[in-house]
C-alpha cells in the first residue's frame, strides 16, 4: 500500500525564563513572544505555557506498481497530537516542574482496570532538583532515558511519526526517580542517566503487578557539544558549524515484566486468568550526527526474554511478549531556505 501523509503543525514554542533584573522595585513580569510567560517578581516561581496541534491528513492508496486498479482505498482525517504544556520553576531556580497533557484521542486510549478506567490525560507530571552543579534528581512520570528517536519531543520531529522500530521497542514514560548527570572529558560532554522506575507505563493506579524497571543510559560527544539543544532534535536546523556526533548507549530491564512490551501493550494471562510474567531485557544503541544542514540519525534496538511466548497446557500458543531487533537510519539537508528533504529507512 502506498500512504501519502500531509500535517499541520501550530507551535507556540518552549520558552526559557529569563531571570527578573535587578530593580529598584521589581515587578512581576508576563511577556508574549514566542508563547506565554510569566515571573514572579522576586524570581520565587515562573510559569511557561504551551500549545501543540498536529492535524493528520492521510490518503492510503493501492500499490501504484498494480496498474489494474489503482483506486483510492482509504481517506482517514484526525487529530494526531493535542498537547498543553506547563513547566518553570518553584522557591529556587533549582527546582524545576514540568507538566505536559495530552488532548488527542490517540493518546488517551488503552483505559482498564489498572488505569481506574480513566482517560490517560497525563503525558508527563515531574518535578526536578539540581543538588549539585550538572547532577539532577527527577521524581513523577515522564520519559525514560531511552532511545533517542523516543526522547526527542514530537514538535522536533521529520516525519509525521517515529519509525517503526521505536514503535515496536521503545520503553516510552514510565512513574519513578531518575538521575541525571551532565559532564565533561575534556571539551567533550559526557551525559549519564539512571532510573527505577515501575515497569508498566503512564498513569497506573493500582500497585505495581510485576517487578521495577532498571534503566541506564551513557551518550558522548567527541566532538564537543551541539549548538542549541542539537543532539535531540533530527534535522539541523541550527546548521551546526563544525561536525557534531553523539554516541548513545542505553540498557533497560523490566524485571518481570506483565505487559507485551514491557511497559506498554496488553497485559499477558494465562489459561487460568493469572498474569504471565517475563522479565524483558532491552538494548538501544544510537548515533546522531550533524553538520552545516545535513543530519544523519540512526538506532540500533535489541529486546528478549527467557520464554517470551506463552502455551497453555496443550502446549497451543496463547500470546507472547514482543521480542526481536531492528535498525533504522534516516538523513536529510536543510536547504539554506528552510526548505528540507528527508529519508528515512526502517526493519524490525
Amino acid at each position: 500500500m502506498r500512504k501519502i501523509c500531509f500535517t499541520a503543525l501550530i507551535l507556540f514554542g518552549i520558552w526559557e525564563v529569563q531571570p527578573v533584573q535587578a530593580q529598584e522595585e521589581p515587578k512581576s513580569q508576563f511577556s508574549v513572544e514566542k508563547g506565554l510567560r510569566f515571573t514572579a517578581k522576586d524570581n520565587s516561581a515562573s510559569l511557561k505555557f504551551g500549545v501543540r496541534i498536529q492535524p493528520l491528513f492521510t490518503l492510503n492508496y493501492r500499490d501504484f506498481e498494480r496498474l489494474t486498479n489503482p483506486d483510492l482505498d482509504e481517506v482517514s482525517m484526525s487529530v494526531r497530537r493535542a498537547r498543553l504544556k506547563f513547566d518553570g520553576h518553584v522557591f529556587d531556580p533549582r527546582w524545576v516542574y514540568k507538566l505536559e497533557l495530552a488532548l488527542g484521542n490517540r493518546n488517551l486510549g488503552g483505559t482498564g482496570e489498572q488505569t481506574s478506567f480513566g482517560a490517560r490525560l497525563i503525558l508527563d507530571a515531574v518535578i526536578k532538583y539540581e543538588f549539585a552543579p550538572g547532577y539532577f534528581l527527577w521524581f513523577g512520570q515522564t520519559k525514560l532515558p531511552g532511545n533517542r528517536e523516543r526522547v526527542i519531543s514530537s514538535q522536533k520531529l521529520q516525519f509525521v511519526d517515529r519509525s517503526i522500530v521505536n514503535g515496536r521497542f521503545n520503553i516510552d514514560r514510565d512513574m519513578g526517580f531518575q538521575l541525571h548527570m551532565n559532564k565533561k572529558i575534556g571539551e567533550n560532554p559526557i551525559k549519564l542517566a539512571a532510573a527505577i522506575s515501575m515497569g508498566e507505563g503512564r498513569n497506573i493506579t493500582d500497585n505495581n503487578a510485576g517487578g521495577l524497571e532498571y534503566t541506564l543510559r551513557a551518550e558522548y560527544l567527541p566532538f564537543g557539544a551541539f549548538k542549541g539543544k542539537g543532539d535531540y532534535s533530527e534535522g539541523d536546523l541550527e546548521r551546526q558549524e563544525t561536525q557534531k556526533l553523539s554516541i548513545g548507549v542505553t540498557y533497560d530491564l523490566n524485571d518481570h515484566a506483565v505487559r507485551q512490551r514491557g511497559n506498554q501493550g496488553s497485559y499477558l494471562l494465562d489459561e487460568n486468568g493469572q498474569l504471565y510474567m517475563q522479565s524483558l531485557s532491552t538494548w538501544f544503541v544510537d548515533m546522531i550526527w550533524k553538520y552545516q544542514g545535513w543530519s544523519i540519525l540512526s538506532e540500533y534496538a535489541l529486546k528478549s526474554a527467557d520464554q517470551p511466548i506463552l502455551f497453555d497446557s496443550n502446549m497451543d500458543r496463547i500470546n507472547s511478549f514482543y521480542t526481536g531487533w531492528g535498525i533504522t537510519a534516516q538523513g536529510s539537508y536543510c536547504f539554506k531556505s528552510n526548505w528540507e528533504l528527508a529519508g528515512r529507512y526502517s526493519h524490525v
